[in-house]
């Protein structure tokens, strides 16, 4: 879904954070660390498989609830988590994380700042994720590693599953125009590394199954709760689609596919 310079123009920080996903949302705090459960052993193996290490500078960019921050700390690394909004991640102070309310396009670190730079589901946000990129890579050290990991909408889009599919291409339309999210970027992966400048980039991708009333379709029902109002305001869906969609996610019979998850890596040249 490529999006125009008015779409680009018209999104903020408080756009994002303020809309379906704003951390005001009562149940936005169990929708992320639902999601965390299902991400987090990947994301680990891959950060361990790069080389993250004791006694490292990591950034991890768009922190969420707090999760794989606190899971860096505790490997031994000195860890700094940002995000829009930092009510999430308070409690990390006690595990020695530095905590920073930060927009990445406005707000900057010295070149040079870290060993490792992680950030997963945020870049696909953003109205320019080439320049996301760039910037996050602009602030490694050299050696230092980035590992970007997005999610890419096309499993769910061409569901055999009529109310699935039908709930879930409304959804994805609606989330482009109301935040500006680009559910198809993280195919171009791992091209941004590339161009960023980054050396010896590499790319995985796995798609992940969902099976009715599993993890998978929890945080779907929370996710796609939390668009509800807005979506049958603007027509966009109706009640009845949502209810549909939802038998299909409770139902144990129910099996099919998720979002595929892209995670892409390089490291800054010496």
């Amino acid at each position: 879904m490529e999006r125009t310079d008015r779409e680009r123009a018209a999104w903020s920080p408080e756009r994002y954070a303020e809309g379906m996903f704003g951390h005001a949302v009562p149940t936005e705090h169990e929708r992320l660390r639902l999601l965390e459960s299902l991400l987090d052993g990947p994301t680990r193996a891959r950060l361990t498989a790069l080389g993250l290490r004791r006694g490292q500078d990591v950034l991890e960019a768009g922190g969420g609830a707090g999760s794989v921050a606190r899971w860096m700390a505790g490997q031994g690394a000195r860890v700094t988590v940002t995000d829009l909004d930092t009510s999430f991640l308070t409690g990390l102070a006690a595990d020695g994380v530095r905590v920073l309310r930060h927009d990445l396009y406005a707000d900057d670190f010295p070149p040079a700042s870290f060993d490792f730079v992680h950030t997963r589901y945020v870049v696909m946000h953003l109205p320019d994720p080439g320049l996301a990129v760039a910037r996050l890579a602009g602030w490694l050290k050299p050696g230092g590693v980035l590992l970007v990991e997005e999610p890419a909408a096309f499993p769910v889009l061409d569901s055999p599953h009529p109310a699935y599919r039908t709930l879930m291409r409304a959804y994805f339309a609606h989330l482009e125009r109301s935040v500006g999210s680009d559910s198809a970027w993280a195919r171009s992966l791992p091209v941004p590394l590339e161009r960023a400048g980054l050396a010896g980039v590499g790319l995985d991708a796995r798609l992940r199954p969902l099976r009715g009333g599993d993890g998978e379709a929890r945080w779907w029902r929370l996710t796609l709760e939390q668009a509800r109002l807005a979506m049958v305001a603007a027509g966009a869906a109706a009640d009845g689609d949502f209810e549909a969609a939802y038998r299909d996610l409770a139902c144990p019979d129910f099996h099919d596919l998720s979002l595929a998850v892209f995670a892409a890596w390089g490291r800054r040249p010496a």
